[in-house]
């Protein structure tokens, strides 16, 4: 088209008429109007390839990180079956109290029923996209919607951990200060620093009778029950995001 334009205005040009120089001259405005439109149309194609390369490299690096957030998840639930199967062991020697009870069990079970880890997983690309509020610009309203209930989801952990974090700092390790020996648990938690047993008495069969130490127990247990819940349900969470992250990527 631009070839035609170019031999239609040498042609009006050639006729030396002052109608020809008019007709050269729109049609020398018609070829840039043209040029225009074609470079302007050139830069938004470029500009879309450019924008779907970036929303693969951000599809791509939320994928990566919900990876490693998933194996940092497995590692920490395991944390809390430990917790929660410890407190039953705790829960049934008090039911029992006929079995004869060692000194080494409870400083074992005590230290694996606080096995209640917090999950912060690093996720850059996901804090980015939120903080910048770049989420809004996302074309696939189901991978946005499922990325903000995980934001929520994540929120929600932290409220449960915090009521935890408050249960075991001002109610169940200050009864273990009075009542057992933080010594000798270090020890059964495979602690280098600690060379040696406490020399003061620790008496299993007080503590195990002792009411108030069942109910700190039972709570601690509904803590790790509870938070446990909660990290199955951000595990299939995730599995629901690998699918959408997968499905956009192919």
């Amino acid at each position: 088209m631009i070839k035609f334009f170019r031999i239609l205005r040498q042609n009006l040009f050639s006729g030396g008429k002052p109608t020809g120089y008019l007709k050269y001259a729109i049609g020398e405005i018609i070829l840039v109007t043209i040029g225009i439109l074609i470079a302007i149309q050139l830069n938004e194609w470029n500009q879309q390839r450019l924008e779907r390369n970036q929303y693969t490299v951000v599809l791509q690096n939320l994928k990566e990180e919900f990876i490693r957030t998933k194996e940092l998840l497995t590692e920490i639930t395991s944390k809390y079956v430990t917790s929660i199967q410890a407190n039953l062991q705790l829960m049934q020697m008090i039911a029992s109290q006929d079995e004869p009870i060692s000194e080494f069990q409870i400083d074992s079970l005590i230290s694996k029923s606080m096995m209640q880890p917090p999950f912060f997983p690093l996720q850059p690309t996901l804090a980015e996209l939120m903080n910048s509020g770049n989420i809004k610009t996302m074309p696939n309203n189901a991978l946005k919607r499922k990325l903000y209930d995980w934001e929520s989801t994540i929120k929600w952990f932290h409220f449960d951990y915090d009521l935890y974090i408050n249960f075991n700092n001002t109610q169940f390790q200050p009864y273990i200060n009075t009542n057992w020996s933080w010594k000798n648990i270090d020890i059964a938690e495979g602690s280098k620093q600690v060379q040696s047993r406490s020399k003061l008495t620790n008496n299993p069969m007080k503590i195990i009778q002792d009411l108030e130490f069942e109910n700190l127990v039972d709570q601690n247990l509904f803590q790790a029950n509870r938070l446990h819940r909660r990290l199955e349900g951000i595990d299939i969470m995730i599995d629901k995001l690998m699918v959408e992250l997968e499905m956009h990527l192919q």
